[in-house]
């Protein structure tokens, strides 16, 4: 396992190096769109083919869901309610999603097998309503003074999601029973594999930590509430819960990791906040959940 992180730690490199030799940010916004939409998607449907789904399965994206709405809350009536009102809306949009599709897929499955990615999967599904739902209506509701919250925003971002559309295809076909088409499984197995890779470079070009003097404060606030709260929740679940032990190890490294999706960045440019600020924080992030994801998964062998 040590041996896979060390790898993966090496294409993390690379795609840093290549940030600065070969690709422009336009060609990494490109990558980040193809694995989003393309090799993620066959990721999870090539996951679920054939997969037996069990009530306890269900626990994983209920888990994830209630996370997003409880540290959206947590984030907007108690954390940070005397902030004004834009800071408020940046900081609070920052703490219910996840960068599961990018960071842990490969990690997870270098370190616990390709049998750990139903567990992931499910837990991503819950993981997308709180991306592109709560932290989407959240940015929006704050944008601007005397703001009415508006679902429809939200209901629009998960609407569009391919990955979240996907997840809900491919739950289904699970449900029912069925399997995709031979030449159809066969392409979305060769497009899986190509994911971790890709994903991994992706950290990669995306890894640079500016010198943003002032905002290191508002960085350590996000991070450190997401790693208490994570902690909070994800180590007496992964202590007490009667299930598989694999099933428990990512849970705990979904819910301990404070690494932020890549469509934050997006959520700041469209709704005007400072996305230098959001990029900053997901470098960090990032960094710190490497790190974390390293030391559980050793200490859940």
């Amino acid at each position: 396992m040590n041996q896979q992180f060390l790898a993966s730690t090496l294409v993390i490199a690379l795609g840093w190096l290549a940030r600065r030799r070969l690709v422009d940010e336009r060609g990494a916004e490109a990558l980040v769109r193809l694995v989003f939409n393309l090799t993620l998607p066959a990721l999870v449907l090539h996951t679920f083919d054939g997969v037996t789904l069990d009530r306890s399965l269900a626990l994983l994206p209920a888990l994830a869901a209630t996370y997003g709405l409880v540290m959206a809350g947590l984030g907007a009536l108690v954390l940070f309610r005397r902030r004004p009102t834009r800071e408020r809306g940046l900081l609070t949009m920052l703490l219910p999603g996840f960068n599961v599709g990018l960071f842990a897929y490969p990690l997870v499955e270098a370190a616990l097998g390709g049998g750990a990615l139903r567990y992931l999967a499910m837990f991503d599904v819950g993981v997308a309503f709180s991306t592109f739902g709560v932290s989407c209506a959240v940015a929006s509701h704050y944008a601007r003074e005397g703001a009415r919250l508006d679902l429809s925003v939200a209901w629009r971002a998960l609407s569009r999601s391919v990955p979240f559309i996907t997840y809900l295809v491919a739950l289904g076909l699970a449900l029912a029973g069925w399997r995709l088409p031979r030449v159809v499984a066969d392409a979305a197995g060769l497009l899986a594999r190509a994911n971790g890779p890709l994903a991994l470079l992706v950290l990669g070009l995306y890894l640079h930590l500016e010198r943003m003097p002032g905002q290191w404060a508002a960085v350590a606030r996000v991070v450190g509430t997401r790693l208490v709260a994570g902690a909070a929740i994800g180590v007496p679940l992964w202590l007490l819960l009667p299930v598989d032990p694999t099933f428990r190890a990512v849970l705990l490294a979904g819910l301990l990791q404070p690494h932020q999706p890549l469509i934050s960045v997006s959520y700041a440019v469209q709704f005007g906040y400072d996305a230098r600020l959001v990029g900053l924080l997901l470098n960090v992030a990032n960094v710190v959940s490497y790190l974390l994801l390293w030391a559980v998964f050793n200490l859940a062998r």
